[in-house]
């Protein structure tokens, strides 16, 4: 089963304001649509991801699919989404409680 983490980030800090994982992503897309509109953030990623276990401690993780979606303001006005991959990489094993790095 796939699900979509968000992460909405702010613009002085680039520090999370808002997170959510969600197993729809159009509600992933909304959420973070609705922190961009509130002012609080200024770039939303969401990433496709899916449920693990790490095999050491059998504690649940989420690991990438590699596949993602970039969501800022135009100049419009209007929320724009741009898909980008992330390649996959040696060690990158995934930690308990967090995302893939």
């Amino acid at each position: 089963m796939i699900f979509y983490s968000w992460t909405a980030l702010s613009g002085t800090s680039e520090s999370s304001v808002a997170m959510g994982i969600t197993d729809d992503r159009g509600r992933a897309m909304r959420a973070g649509e609705e922190t961009l509109g509130s002012g609080r953030a200024i770039l939303v990623i969401i990433e496709a991801v899916r449920a693990a276990m790490t095999p050491q401690t059998l504690a649940p993780c989420y690991i990438r699919t590699g596949v993602g979606w970039l969501g800022r303001y135009t100049q419009v006005g209007q929320v724009s989404w741009d898909r980008f991959f992330i390649p996959e990489g040696p060690g990158d094993e995934p930690s308990p409680g967090r995302m893939d790095p």
